[in-house]
């Protein structure tokens, strides 16, 4: 009988999973993908952290500011703002990700 060679990457996998510590296929992929968002995290907290620095505010605050300015273009504010915005969608949804994959 002939095994595939997705049978044949599975059993090697296997193997060298369980050498490293882990009890199976799906612990390991559930640790890796945590090791990943927590590292994204990471990225993205340092970001935000960098732009409440340079603007002395908090995000919320920030954006009040911006939606505050009529007729005036800061097009340095308004670019941070975009960025600082997706960093911050970027942190709430890793921080779901990162509670569904510890209970997952």
């Amino acid at each position: 009988m002939e095994i595939s060679h997705d049978e044949e990457f599975i059993k090697t996998s296997e193997a060298i999973i369980t050498q490293l510590g882990y009890k199976d296929i799906k612990s390991f992929i559930k640790n890796q993908a945590l090791m990943i968002i927590l590292a994204k995290l990471d990225k993205y907290e340092s970001e935000n952290s960098f732009f409440e620095k340079k603007y002395l505010m908090t995000f919320d605050e920030f954006q009040k500011k911006i939606q505050a300015q009529e007729k005036r273009e800061n097009f340095e504010e308004e670019d941070d703002y975009l960025d600082w915005r997706f960093v911050r969608e970027a942190l709430e949804s890793l921080g779901k990700k990162k509670q569904d994959m510890k209970y997952a």
